[in-house]
């Protein structure tokens, strides 16, 4: 299967994985440059036919493509850390502790 049948577990996966990209510079980077590799390596694994482009505009949004061929595209928006989130935030919400980011859920500014 190439995504799971419960999408909100794969967004809040996905958004926990721009969040501590957020964190890690190193990581973001690896994000942008191997995002298929990247999400492999933190569990979230998609079939060989999906190829993942990223998309960094602070209005984009997860699409699914297909193509006319057997490639599937899937568009990761990965948006820039937003400037008034803290690293102490963004760790609160990682953490589970929803109180220490604004309105209680990261995702709608991460993915």
């Amino acid at each position: 299967m190439a995504f799971p049948q419960d999408w909100k577990s794969w967004q809040t996966q996905i958004a926990r994985l721009i969040a501590q990209a957020w964190l890690d510079e190193a990581l973001y980077t690896r994000l942008l440059n191997e995002p298929k590799a990247t999400l492999a390596a933190n569990g979230l694994i998609l079939e060989d036919f999906v190829e993942v482009r990223i998309h960094q505009d602070r209005d984009a949004v997860s699409v699914l493509q297909g193509t006319q061929g057997e490639t599937v595209i899937y568009i990761l928006p990965v948006r820039p850390k937003p400037d008034d989130v803290t690293d102490e935030q963004i760790s609160c919400w990682l953490e589970g502790r929803a109180e220490g980011f604004p309105g209680g859920d990261i995702r709608a500014s991460c993915c």
